[in-house]
């Protein structure tokens, strides 16, 4: 590079950086820049979590293991939640002033918490009914072991007996996690204190993960009666 290259580009930057330096002091003496800044960011806010509700939505219609009685609750929210945000993104376009704008920003986030509370109530709902449905299973497929056991003096041990009584307590353990958790998820509200709100979800997702461990045993418990039960037969 020439030294009258390294001195345009200097200067260049020069007036790039006067010019940046500016900007801000112009920024706030220009309540008109300033409004339509606020307004495209709270703009942006909705259009995002609108998004959001719109996959939600689609994926609900795809989750067929989702019980009646909650889907019953969910659609109709995500439906509320499109409309309510939809009109709040026609009343930012209107407003005149930074302050309603923040005020509608702020609406945005407390009146909705779509990704605090609704996504979770979604997919965790989801992920409760399964595991409740597994434990129905797991239930009867233990059932299932203890008579094939009671009939096969081979396999009949000890050791197959006490991974029966193992999966007993899993599942009973699974389902004091899970119980009355799927309820108390639906029944959650959206409000300001958004740590309240983002700690009681946690809460359930841990039971949930909780129920899932004690499911993973109960498996691998089911798996190895089995196994023994095949190779009393070979």
């Amino acid at each position: 590079m020439s030294m009258r290259t390294r001195l345009s580009a200097a200067a260049l930057g020069a007036v790039f950086i006067a010019g940046a330096a500016a900007l801000p002091a112009q920024a706030a003496t220009d309540p008109g820049a300033a409004l339509t800044k606020a307004k495209a960011a709270v703009t942006d806010g909705i259009t995002d979590r609108l998004t959001t509700l719109t996959d939600l939505q689609t994926r609900l219609a795809g989750f067929k293991d989702v019980p009646d009685a909650a889907r019953s609750v969910l659609t109709p929210l995500l439906a509320s939640d499109i409309s309510g945000l939809t009109a709040l993104k026609t009343k930012v376009a209107g407003e005149t002033t930074v302050a309603a704008v923040r005020a509608d920003g702020k609406s945005m986030v407390d009146d909705y918490r779509v990704y605090i509370l609704v996504a979770p109530k979604v997919h965790l709902t989801r992920a409760l009914a399964a595991e409740g449905d597994a434990i129905t299973k797991l239930t009867k497929i233990h059932d299932e072991l203890a008579e094939r056991l009671a009939k096969d003096p081979k396999a009949d041990t000890q050791a197959n007996k006490d991974l029966l009584a193992d999966i007993t307590v899993q599942l009973k353990a699974a389902d004091a996690a899970v119980d009355g958790k799927g309820q108390a998820l639906l029944a959650l509200k959206p409000g300001p204190d958004g740590k309240a709100l983002s700690d009681a979800v946690k809460a359930i997702s841990g039971s949930a993960k909780t129920a899932r461990e004690d499911l993973k045993k109960a498996v691998a418990d089911a798996k190895k009666v089995r196994d023994a039960l095949k190779d009393s037969k070979s």
